[in-house]
């Protein structure tokens, strides 16, 4: 009966509300001292909001924030944790094919699913951005695990088992005073997130070459209607008043500014909530829809961007409309090109997630 009892711990009931609770709607009794150890097996493993959850949170904040660098999240798990391990299998990837010759690509877009399915299709983007030292590469990610704001910035380097990315902190300086609004408030999301991680490691094993430029990390996280929703902070005014600051930034900065937006698109199936299983057909309509959606963001139609990310992204859950939409909004490139899409089936036909890589030209 646990789960039954953990949904009636809300802070409105006290222990012997809850038995009695419990045997009304069950008629069956439970012992108060059974619930006074779920409550502390609970307890001892944090899921209770009460003080001694929120001290441990407020010290895994402090120490994120006082390290001096953003350490790997996932090494070893997502991808190998020794570098020569790591640098060999990246250089196979990007050595795989040549670039478009004699054309770097002013902005890319490559997905983040977990880095042993989807590192080719990450190097296929990372190809065409050349080791530019003094570029800024702006990495826009989505925010999994942002809260109570749509974007989050990070001062800290990134730390891989290939060296470090470095972060333009002059850049983000400069963002904040174009912002007008402080830009790490909500640094803490970067601590588990992958989307930026990556990407991060591109950039590192580029480095071991030669130097190359260094990388504004931001993350992005909002719906698809924001424009229609009135809140002090999700709302579409300061959403396109923060693009134009960084727009701003990357004009006066004085260096080549390139984009890379690490996205994926449909995520559909049981594992998402989809009552449905999936079909053969379902999954070509998916893939319908979103080259329907790369073909807009091909031609750098925003308009035709926003018009098929409202049509399909209720079903299709894409989570990478933000920075989608971030890189739509700030590129000037003038032309894009479609490098590759996928769809990785998880089990029996029980879920899919398909991403994409992009690269749009001066």
């Amino acid at each position: 009966p646990a789960f039954y009892l953990i949904t009636m711990m809300d802070g409105n009931r006290d222990i012997t509300q809850i038995c009695d609770e419990f045997q009304t709607q069950f008629h069956r009794r439970v012992a108060k001292g059974e619930v006074e150890r779920l409550v502390e097996q609970l307890d001892q493993a944090l899921l209770l909001d009460n003080s001694r959850y929120r001290k441990a949170a407020e010290a895994v904040i402090r120490k994120f924030i006082d390290a001096p660098f953003r350490a790997p999240a996932h090494a070893g798990k997502s991808y190998p944790e020794e570098a020569e391990e790591l640098a060999l299998l990246i250089e196979n990837e990007l050595s795989s094919h040549p670039p478009q010759e004699g054309v770097g690509a002013e902005s890319v877009v490559v997905p983040h699913i977990d880095f042993r399915i989807g590192a080719g299709m990450m190097a296929d983007g990372w190809r065409e951005i050349p080791a530019d030292p003094h570029s800024v590469v702006v990495i826009l990610g989505t925010g999994h695990y942002l809260a109570d704001d749509f974007f989050s910035c990070i001062d800290k380097d990134f730390h891989t088992p290939l060296g470090p990315m470095e972060v333009d902190r002059e850049f983000l300086e400069a963002l904040e005073g174009n912002f007008q609004e402080g830009l790490f408030n909500n640094r803490i999301s970067h601590k588990a997130e992958h989307s930026i991680e990556f990407q991060a490691l591109f950039m590192a094993a580029m480095a071991r070459k030669g130097p190359v430029g260094k990388a504004v990390p931001i993350l992005l996280s909002f719906p698809e209607n924001i424009w229609q929703l009135d809140h002090p902070l999700f709302n579409g005014h300061r959403v396109d008043r923060f693009i134009a600051a960084l727009s701003k930034t990357a004009e006066e900065c004085g260096k080549k500014v390139r984009y890379v937006a690490s996205v994926d698109l449909s995520h559909v199936g049981a594992r998402f909530g989809d009552p449905a299983p999936l079909t053969e057909k379902k999954l070509r309509s998916v893939e319908r829809e979103d080259r329907e959606l790369m073909e807009a963001a091909r031609k750098l139609d925003r308009k035709a961007f926003l018009s098929q990310i409202t049509r399909v992204n209720s079903d299709n859950r894409i989570c990478g409309f933000p920075p989608l939409y971030a890189l739509l909004s700030l590129t000037k490139a003038k032309t894009g090109r479609i490098l590759g899409y996928r769809q990785n089936l998880e089990g029996e036909m029980e879920s899919m997630v398909s991403f994409a890589s992009m690269a749009f030209y001066d």
